[in-house]
């Protein structure tokens, strides 16, 4: 029986939840292992030494994750980046495109909280300059991507490392398993997602939405695009491609013109992989 650990990091949770989502096949999963650390289901006051597998969601964004993050790698024997906050920085991630100074600053001296200008009173983590992923700091042995991870891709994942093999990603696009008919048409201008109503039948990006399917990996089924929403870029590139956001901004290229006008291109092709690309945060000068 394996012994297992799984922690939340600088991370919403979500992975967690989807790893309950296995439902019955959660109880496939149960008898092969032994939860002997999870803070957010159990009353673990410290790491066990001895972990075969810790399941690792979120990045790195203060001392306290970074001291965290080098106890278990110290303590385990397999570590996983579980879910994209963990493998690439994720929606937190976006945060490096400010100074910690300006985050402080938005938090506790503007209209965001009700205790204007009131740092904490409390011994708190200093934050880091900058969030990254677990891998800048430790040797992660694998990445299960996804915000979350879809439950089909934990419990394949799970069952392969379980029998020491390694979870196999799939190679290829969103768009080669989106059911959607495409064309081959370049879009005349650029939609966001609330903007007009899309055909149910037709490519998203053909229709000038900002779907970006054709840079991410697949493995979710094209769950977004199939219920009408624009691929967002949550399962991070693909192995061929050495940065999302540059694959992504090279796509949009062939539309030319109205790409110059689209709102906040870092944060939409960066949205989930900023401090994992190669530009991975704002430099002030």
């Amino acid at each position: 029986m394996a012994k297992v650990g799984i922690i939340q990091l600088c991370g919403c949770s979500g992975c967690h939840i989807s790893f309950l989502d296995l439902h019955d096949k959660l109880l496939e999963v149960l008898p092969n292992i032994e939860i002997v650390y999870a803070p957010i289901i159990m009353d673990a006051k410290e790491i066990p030494d001895g972990i075969d597998v810790f399941l690792v969601e979120g990045g790195i964004r203060n001392k306290h994750d970074e001291h965290l993050i080098k106890e278990i790698r110290e303590k385990s024997k397999i570590v996983v980046a579980f879910g994209t906050c963990a493998a690439y920085g994720g929606i937190p991630g976006l945060a490096n495109l400010y100074d910690k100074e300006e985050l402080l600053k938005e938090v506790y001296n503007t209209d965001s909280t009700d205790n204007k200008g009131e740092m904490p009173k409390e011994e708190i983590p200093e934050l880091t300059d900058i969030l990254r992923p677990i891998s800048d700091y430790v040797k992660v042995d694998y990445v299960i991507p996804g915000c979350p991870p879809c439950p089909d891709e934990i419990a394949k994942a799970l069952e392969a490392i379980l029998k020491g093999e390694a979870p196999k990603l799939s190679k290829k696009i969103v768009c080669d398993e989106c059911p959607r008919k495409k064309e081959r048409v370049v879009p005349k201008k650029i939609l966001r997602s609330f903007e007009g109503k899309p055909d149910p039948e037709k490519c998203l990006f053909e229709q000038g939405y900002t779907c970006l399917g054709m840079g991410t990996r697949a493995g979710c089924g094209a769950k977004c695009p199939s219920a009408g929403m624009p691929c967002r870029g949550c399962y991070g590139k693909t192995d061929k491609s050495l940065d999302l956001a540059f694959s992504l901004a090279n796509a949009y290229a062939i539309v030319g013109e109205p790409v110059l006008e689209m709102p906040d291109k870092i944060a939409l092709f960066n949205r989930f992989t900023l401090p994992a690309s190669l530009l991975n945060r704002k430099i002030k000068k």
